[in-house]
């Protein structure tokens, strides 16, 4: 935590930069109604432990207390505690300690939809679609994801044994990883024609690299005509959006911050682009949110590209994160220094004292300000308008396509064999028109007649097994479906094709 509290010092958190000197610090308070104010939450806490029949710590009390008061304010500002707030800042810097998956719970058990890159889970040969049944030796049957994320995550450099069911093993496969930095790339990418696609799912401390190495492997390939794809974004670093935004907004005003407090300056962030590169279309929904709008909105009101979809959320709200202090560490330093001090940023810019992971209680994520649009929108509450106006068909025959990925085709499936692939086939299947009455996991006599029909339709010799070639053609038509049904991705090749 030590370790991570230093890093996040040079870190830019949501929509706002750790640069200003705003704090927690009290000033010296002499008023009698502030002290009774004092005196009346102690008064409180003393009441409790004096008649609860209960086992309840004084940080608890003071935890629910300060979770108490952030819940007074908007729905951005937050308490987080140290558990809450690792998670937190692995989303926001783009990583964390484990092996390198991505699991889902699915009918009771534990699912690999997704092995990373160069992750110690890929070097170990763990495959998507394996089914985590142990972790070291503990049955994980009937646990959450979240638990089983848990189980599996620890200190880098130790190692976990997973149990894995995979289909056409008889036995359970017994893998160790060794747990490891796994960076989470939150951009995807690929032509369509002559038309680039770029898909974007949050600003972490990983997007702005990983977007310019999108857009290089676009340049070499000649690619002037761009869809940028923000739809389900809900925002991130500020850092990343400016760095991202100069890629394509024009020389000029990207955002302005304004900020509640007089300690803290307004901040205005400019593009340098002389030269815009792409025709662009951005892809937007209801879920785009925060940063995406920011990068969305400076892209519209500078013409640098049109907006396709639907209303975004309408997030015009920045916050800061400070760490606060202990109980302990609070009184310990307002002794020592003189100064009542709650804020630990106040102790690294006022004291160069950086306080140790025992000294810091939890992490406050306040609403500090608003941001603009270059044409100076305020959308909280209010969202960007797309330009043009599309909504998507999501539900086919019963089946939200959302919810489907594609198959592996890492592994052959038998009747009996278990696996997230017969659940995505089967889905698939059934958008298709075939006999599957309710997907699941397993590849029943019923699966496998669909795969014979699907199997004869296509040309492929039917013998009801879901092979690597019949698992191609089933990505196939999915892509084919993904299209149909996606009506904003269509309007943008459309705008881009004239």
């Amino acid at each position: 935590m030590r370790i991570r509290f230093v890093k996040t010092i040079c870190i830019i958190f949501i929509l706002c930069l750790l640069t200003s000197n705003i704090s927690f610090a009290a000033e010296s308070q002499t008023e009698n109604e502030n002290y009774s104010d004092i005196d009346y939450l102690k008064s409180v806490m003393d009441m409790i432990r004096d008649r609860y029949k209960g086992n309840v710590t004084e940080e608890q009390l003071i935890e629910s207390a300060i979770n108490g008061m952030f819940s007074a304010m908007d729905q951005y500002t937050e308490f987080f505690d140290k558990k809450e707030a690792d998670s937190f800042f692995s989303d926001i810097e783009g990583s964390y300690v484990g092996i390198g998956v991505r699991i889902s719970s699915q009918t009771n058990d534990i699912c690999v939809v997704e092995v990373f890159e160069s992750s110690s889970a890929a070097k170990a040969g763990i495959i998507k679609g394996d089914i985590i049944v142990k972790i070291n030796d503990v049955n994980v049957e009937g646990k959450t994801s979240e638990e089983v994320a848990n189980l599996i995550r620890g200190k880098a450099g130790t190692k976990v044994n997973l149990g894995i069911m995979r289909p056409g093993q008889k036995q359970l496969l017994n893998i160790e990883v060794e747990r490891s930095e796994v960076k989470i790339n939150p951009v995807t990418y690929r032509i369509i024609d002559d038309i680039g696609y770029i898909k974007l799912d949050i600003f972490n401390s990983n997007s702005s690299i990983n977007i310019i190495k999108a857009l290089k492997e676009m340049d070499n390939n000649n690619i002037s005509k761009l869809i940028l794809d923000l739809r389900d974004n809900p925002g991130g670093e500020l850092s990343q959006v400016i760095k991202i935004a100069e890629k394509f907004v024009p020389e000029g005003l990207i955002t302005k911050l304004d900020f509640q407090s007089e300690k803290m300056e307004d901040e205005l962030y400019y593009s340098k682009n002389k030269e815009l590169k792409y025709k662009l279309v951005v892809l937007v929904n209801g879920l785009s949110a925060s940063a995406s709008e920011i990068l969305a909105g400076a892209i519209q009101d500078t013409g640098a590209g049109v907006l396709v979809g639907t209303k975004t959320y309408g997030k015009g709200k920045v916050q800061n994160i400070y760490p606060v202090l202990s109980p302990e560490a609070y009184k310990r330093y307002s002794k020592e220094l003189g100064a009542t001090i709650l804020d630990a940023y106040d102790l690294i810019n006022n004291y160069d004292i950086i306080p140790s992971e025992d000294e810091i209680i939890g992490w406050a994520k306040i609403t500090t300000g608003e941001y603009y649009t270059p044409k100076g929108r305020m959308i909280d509450g209010i969202g960007l308008d797309p330009d043009y106006y599309v909504e998507n068909t999501y539900i086919v025959n019963g089946v939200d396509i959302r919810t489907i990925d594609t198959l592996s085709k890492q592994v052959r499936i038998n009747v009996n064999d278990k696996s997230i692939d017969v659940l995505n086939a089967e889905k698939i299947l059934k958008l298709l028109g075939y006999n599957i009455a309710k997907p699941d996991m397993i590849f029943d006599k019923e699966s496998a007649a669909a795969v014979y029909e699907f199997q004869k339709d296509n040309g492929f010799y039917p013998y009801g097994v879901l092979d690597f070639a019949t698992q191609q053609a089933l990505n196939d038509k999915l892509e084919n479906l993904i299209l149909e049904c996606d009506k904003q991705m269509a309007k943008a090749l459309e705008l881009l094709k004239k």
